[in-house]
C-alpha cells in the first residue's frame, strides 16, 4: 500500500521550489536592472533632443543674422557673443567660427549639459562655456560634446 501512495504522490520537493524561486528572483533582479536602464537611455535621448533643438535653432538665427557682422556679433566679445544659455535644459552653448575664409564662414556649435542624474555631458564640466584646466580632454582647444552642430555659411 506504501508503494501505492509513493506512487501516486505528485508535486514539487521543497528543493525544486527553492531552485525555482531563486532563478525567478534572478531573472527579475536583471529586468528591473535592464528596465532602469532603459528608463535612463530613455531620458538621456530625450535631453538630447532638447539640447539639439535649441543649438538648430541657434544656428538658424546665425544663419539668419547678416553675413558680414556674424564673425563680430558672434565671437567672444560680440553682442550676443559666443557663450549662450541653453532654456529646456541645465546647458551653456558655444559657438566657434573659423573665418579663415572670408567667403565661408565654418561655424561650429557645442552644447554641454547637465542630465537629471547631475552627470555632465561635454568637456565643460562647470557649464560655464570657457575651456578652464584641465577640462580639454583631446587637447583640441576647443569645448567638446555629444551634442553639437558644424555647418558653413557662404557669402554669396
Amino acid at each position: 500500500m506504501r508503494k501505492i501512495f509513493n506512487h501516486l504522490r505528485k508535486g514539487f520537493t521543497l528543493v525544486e521550489v527553492l531552485v525555482a524561486t531563486g532563478l525567478l528572483v534572478i531573472v527579475l533582479a536583471g529586468l528591473v536592472g535592464l528596465f532602469v536602464y532603459c528608463s535612463m537611455l530613455s531620458e538621456l535621448s530625450g535631453d538630447m533632443t532638447m539640447v539639439m533643438s535649441e543649438l538648430q535653432g541657434k544656428w538658424e538665427e546665425i544663419r539668419n543674422h547678416d553675413y558680414d557682422l556674424v564673425v563680430t556679433d558672434y565671437s567672444a566679445g560680440g553682442t550676443p557673443g559666443n557663450i549662450f544659455n541653453l532654456t529646456q535644459v541645465n546647458a551653456k552653448g558655444v559657438i566657434y567660427i573659423d573665418a579663415n575664409n572670408p567667403d565661408l564662414l565654418v561655424i561650429k556649435i557645442i552644447a554641454s549639459w547637465q542630465t537629471r542624474n547631475n552627470r555632465i555631458m561635454g568637456e565643460d564640466q562647470n557649464l560655464n562655456g570657457i575651456l578652464d584646466a584641465g577640462e580639454d580632454q583631446n587637447g583640441n582647444g576647443e569645448i567638446d560634446s555629444s551634442t553639437s552642430v558644424l555647418s558653413m555659411i557662404a557669402k554669396y
